[in-house]
This record gives C-alpha cells, structure tokens and sequence, in this order.
C-alpha cells in the first residue's frame, strides 16, 4: 500500500522537473529564434524548418516508440532479486537499437538530402538537411538514456541534458549564423550553418547523458527491499526485443502520424502556393508561419509533455501493482489510484491549456511584436497564429490520453485516431491551401481540425476500452468559463494601456492581470480542490493559505 501513497507526489514531482525543463527549452528555443530570424530572415527560416521538420519525422520513424517502450518495461519490472539484472539487459538491447537505427537514419538523410529538398518545393534547402543530418544518430543515443532513467521515475538527468541541448545549439547556431552572413555566405549557405548548431548542441546532450549513466546506477541505489522467489530469472535478449518492438512499433506509428502535420506543412504549403503566386513568395509565406506561429504555438506543450512523461511510468507502474494484488480491497486501491491519477493529469492539462489558447488568439499581434521586430512578418503570422492557437487545448488532450491509453496497452488504438487525424489534415490542406482565397491560413484551419479528430477518437477509446468517466464539467466547462471570463480582462488591460501608446508594458500587464483573474476564479468555481492542491510541493501549506484568505473551503 506504501505507492499508493507515495505515486502522486513522484507524479508531480517529476512534472514539476520536467516542466521547468520544457519551459526553458521552449523558451530559449523562442528566444534564440528571434536573431536567427533577424539574420536569416523569412526565406532563410524557410530553409531552416525543411530540414527540422525531415529531421524530427526521420528521428521519430527511428525511435519514437523505443523510449516509451523502454520506460513502460523498466517501470514494469518488478522489484525482486533479479530486477538490476532484468533492466540492465532491457536498457543494453535498446541501446544497440537506438544505435542501429539513429545511423541508419542519419546516413540516409544525408545522401538523399537533395531529393528530400526537392519533393518539398525547396531544392537550396538541401545544404541544411545535410547539416543537420549527424543529430539523428545522437539524439537516438540520447533518448536510450532518456528512457532508462524516466524508467526509474529520475526526470533530473532529462531535464538537464535538455537545457545543455538548447543552450548549445541556438548559441552555438546563432554564433554560426552570424558569422556566415559576415562572410558573405548566401542565405541557404548560412541557414545551414545556423542549423548546424542543433547537432553540435544534441551531441554535448548525449555525452552529459553517458557520463550520467556511466555514474550513477538507480537500482544499486534503490533502498527496497526484495524478496527472491523460485523461478526468477532475467530475460533473454530475443524475448525482450519481441516485447520491446511490440510496445514500441504501435506508438511509434502514432507519434509519427502526429509529426505527420509539420511534415505535410512542409512538403505541401510551398508546392501548392507555387501555382498561383512566385516560389519566393511561397518560401517566405511558410518560412514565417513555421517560425513565428508554428513555433509559439508549441509553447505551452513545455507545460503539458512532462505531465504525459511523468504519467506512463507511474500509471503503468500502478497498473501493474492492480495486477499483483493481493488481496480484493488491495486491488480497488489500486484502481482508485490509477483513476485519481488520470482525472489529476487531464485536469491539470486543461487548467493550463485553455487558457494559453484563448490568451495567444487574442494577443497573437501583441505577444508577436515583443519578440519579432519585422514588423510585415508579425502582421503576416498574427491571424495565423490566432487559428492555429486554438488547437492548444486539443493538442493537450491528445497527448494526456494517448499515454493513458498506452500505459493501458492499447497503443493500437492510438493508430487509429493518429491516422484519421493526419487524414483529415492532408485532405483540408490540399483543399485550402491550393485555393488562392484561402492560401497560407488553410494550414492552421486544417491543422486544429486534425488535432481536434485525434483527441476526439482518443476519448471515445477511453470511454469504451478502459471505462472510466471523464467527467467533462468537472475538468474542462469550469477552466473554459474561466478561461473566457479572464480573456475580456485581457482585452480591457491591454487596450487600455496601448492606446495611451505603451503597447509592450500593455502586454505584460494583460497577461498578469489574466492569470491573476484566472487563478481566483478557478478557485471560485471550485475547479481546484483541496485534493488538488496537496498534490503539489509544499501544498498543505499552499492550501491553508488559500483557506485563511478564503479562497478555499
């Protein structure tokens, strides 16, 4: 009975870990993009993005499922005297996957990187495919150790190769950048040196990881106790595989179908406004919109991917102690346990989504302008990022229930949903995009109804398959009225401060004031609860302050 107790603090603690870790990357990724932009410009972008949007589809065909499936089998095993044993071989057999495929991958994407180039409308692009084409093999390197330790529920390590990653790469890019243009280099000449600042960075993240786990070793550490019984013995290599690949092959399908919409932007927005406008034009309009709106609009998954990360290990971890129990009354426990622990991650995960989606759709102009000083492109991404916002929350809920249905083994249901979704993507693209009255916004358009079809099918699996309610007012009406009550505080601060000419103190201002009106009413709406709110560090005494002032019963 001691996990019960103990799974929901590990939960949020490795969310709270791992989203710092995010958030900063996310941001210093922002960050760093806005001189890059300023010294690549639009076009340049354009170039840049081709090759991180073939990169991240590649890197995802090689090894999206195997970090998961790493993960789901480590915190899996049980803690008896073979467990060192057993995890080490899991982790030794998906390393020698991990190694496989990352140079496969890597070589492939190098000798083809000027038919890539092509098919997406952008034959100078290739230089940046080239450049960018080595990160493949140590990402993958990379994520074996990201999977060993998220296995242990040991978000640390993670959490600082990401931010050594990102400092490394958009210092290292921009540094670069700068001294190609300073050269005289050509636009797709220094795009690709500007690139080439992600693989350096990604390499300097792989090597902090060995040297972590080359030191520390969690099970030799782990204070448990264990019980050996007769019969015990490690795995062989060939059975972990077998089950590695069938965990990991469903979700890499669908993490690389919801990759699949960068990738259909990429190889569709330029071709398809190629034949009623110039390929400048074309290569501008989608070097800006997957720099600007693409990019803010992944923002606020820094706050929503360490909830799913940190949830496959706990709840598989809860699942299998449903299994194992012992007793009946030890088994409803466990159950109610694994319940709390879902309503408490897709509740958390609206709490922050809706808000992010409704504040940046109707500050787009303003939140544009405090980073981005080219005045055209913040006014050509403003309305696009207005829409493509939108799919914040539905972005949310897909990540939230697609660890919830694989951490219940049924990664092939996400298949389906992952695949309508891109389905209904690529058909809206080829609509909306090839008709010169809709043009560049179709992709937005088309991009939130996908995500919205994908969390849709996700939560009738869940309703059907694993039979728990969701209970939709409770998680998500209250965050919404919440949400559109605080957005005309935004508007009102915002205006109000802008018109007398301060448009960036008025931005700041609108989003303080938001959150603060947000908070209390979420507090006044009873969407928070005390059962909430103990879940969180230091969240006894949170809540007794909230109770003194009367913000909570």
């Amino acid at each position: 009975m001691q996990k019960q107790k103990t799974s929901s603090p590990r939960l949020i603690s490795g969310v709270l870990i791992l989203t710092a870790s995010n958030l900063t990357v996310k941001l210093l990724g922002l960050l760093c993009k806005v001189p890059l932009q300023d010294v690549l410009g639009d076009k340049g972008m354009g170039y840049f993005n081709i090759a991180y949007s073939i990169f991240t589809t590649l890197y995802l065909v090689a090894t999206a499922g195997l970090p998961s499936a790493l993960t789901i089998m480590i915190s899996g095993t049980p803690h008896n005297s073979v467990r060192r044993k057993q995890v080490e071989r899991i982790f030794h057999v998906a390393l020698s996957l991990f190694f496989t495929m990352g140079l496969l991958g890597a070589i492939l994407m190098f000798v083809f990187a000027r038919q890539l180039a092509e098919m997406a409308g952008s034959p100078d692009a290739y230089l940046c495919i080239m450049a960018i084409a080595p990160t493949l093999f140590f990402i993958c390197m990379s994520s074996a150790i990201r999977g060993y330790f998220q296995g242990h529920r040991n978000m640390v390590p993670t959490a600082i190769s990401e931010i050594t990653e990102a400092i490394s790469k958009f210092v290292i890019g921009i540094v670069l950048a700068y001294y190609a243009i300073n050269r005289g280099e050509s636009i797709e000449v220094a795009a690709a040196y500007g690139i080439l600042g992600i693989t350096i960075g990604v390499a300097t993240g792989m090597i902090f990881l060995f040297v972590c786990k080359f030191l520390h070793n969690h099970d030799k550490n782990e204070n448990c106790a264990v019980i050996a019984v007769i019969g015990e013995e490690v795995s062989s290599k060939r059975s972990i595989f077998k089950k590695m690949f069938s965990i990991a092959l469903p979700i890499t399908m669908s993490s690389v179908a919801l990759n699949l919409t960068g990738i259909i932007d990429a190889f569709s927005i330029i071709n398809l406004m190629k034949a009623f406008t110039t390929s400048h034009i074309a290569e501008t309009a989608y070097g800006n919109y997957s720099t600007l709106a693409v990019t803010m609009a992944h923002l606020p998954s820094a706050f929503i991917q360490p909830i799913a990360s940190s949830l496959t290990p706990t709840l598989t971890s809860t699942l299998a102690a449903m299994k194992n129990s012992s007793t009946e009354e030890e088994r409803i426990a466990n159950k109610e346990a694994s319940v709390k622990v879902m309503h408490s991650c897709l509740k958390f995960a609206s709490i922050i989504s809706i808000p992010c989606a409704i504040g940046m759709s109707v500050l787009s102009g303003p939140i544009l302008s405090l980073l981005f000083k080219d005045k055209d492109s913040v006014s050509s991404a403003a309305p696009l990022l207005s829409i493509l916002s939108i799919g914040v929350f539905f972005t949310a809920m897909l990540t939230i229930t697609t660890s919830i249905l694989q951490s219940h083994g049924l990664q092939r249901k996400t298949i389906i949903s992952m695949y309508s979704g891109v389905l209904v993507k690529l058909v809206l693209n080829l609509i909306l995009i090839s008709n010169p009255n809709v043009g560049i916004y179709g992709a937005p358009i088309a991009t939130v109804l996908g995500y919205f079809t994908m969390a849709s099918i996700n939560f009738y699996f869940i309703l059907k398959h694993i039979g728990i309610r969701i209970e939709f007012f409770r998680n998500f009406l209250k965050a919404f009225v919440a949400s559109g009550i605080s957005s005309i505080v935004t508007i009102a601060v915002y205006r109000l401060i802008a018109d007398l000419g301060y448009n960036t103190i008025g931005t700041f201002s609108a989003v303080i004031a938001t959150a603060i009106v947000y908070f209390i009413l979420l507090l006044l709406f009873n969407a928070v609860q005390k059962s909430d709110i103990v879940l969180l560090p230091k969240g006894q005494k949170i809540y007794r302050i909230l109770k003194k002032i009367r913000l909570m019963k």
